[in-house]
């Protein structure tokens, strides 16, 4: 009876470990803190800033983006809000790795989406669009679509490892 016990006892403790494996252990930088830095960093116009925590970035997440709620342990997005830009730039951690082409993919179509919608509402902004990057950075994914994405993509990868 005890050898059952005990075996009963490890194999629970086996069964916590393993579902454990797919939690966050995000020690790096909040995705607002990211984001806060592209804004100070940049003259882009991009004034308005949404995380996780924030009543808006939650009514839109999922309808925006595709990525559901418990794929990720944070997110933002930063854009213009007045409207006539497609500057946007969105980030997610990501709880487990093995998400990250997923959300890689749904950041594609989000961004096919601001395709549509620019080329026939605000063509000259279409370039930003063209020039749009969508990185990986450790368990952050980020869309950029901005004046200058390379710059804002340098700005992202070092506040996601210096911080």
């Amino acid at each position: 009876m005890k050898k059952i016990l005990a075996l009963t006892v490890i194999a629970a403790m086996m069964l916590c470990m393993l579902a454990g494996c797919g939690g966050s252990t995000n020690t790096g930088p909040s995705c607002r803190e990211i984001l806060e830095a592209v804004k100070e960093g940049t003259e882009e116009g991009f004034d308005t800033l949404y995380s996780m925590n924030d009543d808006e970035y939650k009514d839109n997440f999922e309808f925006l983006y595709g990525i559901t709620w418990d794929m990720i342990d944070d997110g933002g997005i930063l854009y213009t809000e007045s409207g006539g830009l497609a500057h946007e730039i969105s980030i997610v951690h990501l709880k487990d790795q093995g998400d990250i082409s997923l959300a890689k993919d749904k950041f594609a179509d989000r961004l096919e989406d601001r395709m549509n919608t620019f080329s026939g509402y605000k063509p000259d902004e279409v370039y930003k669009l063209d020039n749009a990057r969508i990185i990986v950075q450790g368990n952050y994914v980020a869309l950029i679509i901005a004046e200058d994405s390379g710059a804002m993509e340098t700005i992202i990868r070092d506040a996601a490892t210096n911080s």
